[in-house]
């Protein structure tokens, strides 16, 4: 499903969480790097952005919104907290490591 209203987040989970993720990458962690390491930084920013703003259109039923809008190819929780924790966890961890993400040429830092 593509999925307009977010599309940084959709390319994000369908293009580094896709069903063969787990044979390239140990940990989700190292997914989230890769996408990193290889995504302009204003893409990443907008990821976050994403991500904040999908947590706050989902105060309630988080998991199952999650599911039905990216049908992805992680498992984010059994639950709507855990999501929501596995979601801040990657805004968090996308956070942390932006300094890495490539400058768009042109572009100002």
């Amino acid at each position: 499903m593509s999925n307009t209203a977010y599309p940084q987040l959709e390319q994000l989970l369908s293009g580094y969480f896709h069903q063969d993720w787990c044979e390239d990458h140990d940990t989700d962690g190292e997914v989230l790097t890769d996408y990193v390491q290889s995504t302009w930084r204003d893409e990443v920013m907008q990821s976050i952005d994403q991500l904040d703003r999908y947590l706050r259109d989902h105060p309630t039923e988080l998991l199952a919104a999650f599911e039905r809008d990216f049908t992805p190819m992680v498992v984010i929780g059994e639950g709507d907290d855990e999501a929501r924790r596995w979601l801040q966890s990657a805004r968090d961890q996308l956070a942390a490591q932006l300094e890495s993400a490539p400058v768009r040429p042109g572009a100002e830092n």
